[in-house]
């Protein structure tokens, strides 16, 4: 079984498109929120119950909410995360030679034809 290389490569060109518009709706939900996180170190240390007080969200407590925060933050943000986004913006080849072959070589014949057919029956 062999996957139709059209359908291949539109979902390429999607995933191009949408990966990065995902990273950074997860910079504008965490916003803030991403500048000035504690370390576990500071979950063990004489600020751990203001940590828990002021951190905490209305279903989570202070330690996963930070935990969510982090991996987030990795995703989004580190070097890791920027690396990992320029990787699969550019990893199928050039975006606009990608969308612009997919529609070069597309078969649209048949779609003419329909139109065609509509506007002859007008």
């Amino acid at each position: 079984m062999i996957p139709d290389i059209r359908k291949l490569g539109a979902a390429c060109s999607y995933y191009q498109k949408t990966y990065p518009r995902l990273v950074d709706a997860l910079q504008q939900i965490g916003a803030s929120g991403f500048i000035s996180l504690p370390s576990e170190a500071d979950f063990h240390s004489s600020i751990k119950e203001d940590l828990h007080q002021y951190l905490q969200a209305a279903n989570e407590d202070a330690y996963e909410r930070v935990r969510m925060f982090r991996l987030a933050w990795d995703l989004t943000m580190s070097p890791f995360g920027s690396r990992q986004t320029q990787y699969e913006r550019f990893f199928f080849g050039d975006q606009v030679r990608l969308s612009s072959s997919l529609y070069m070589n597309y078969p649209k014949e048949p779609f003419v034809q329909q139109v065609q057919s509509f506007l002859k029956k007008r």
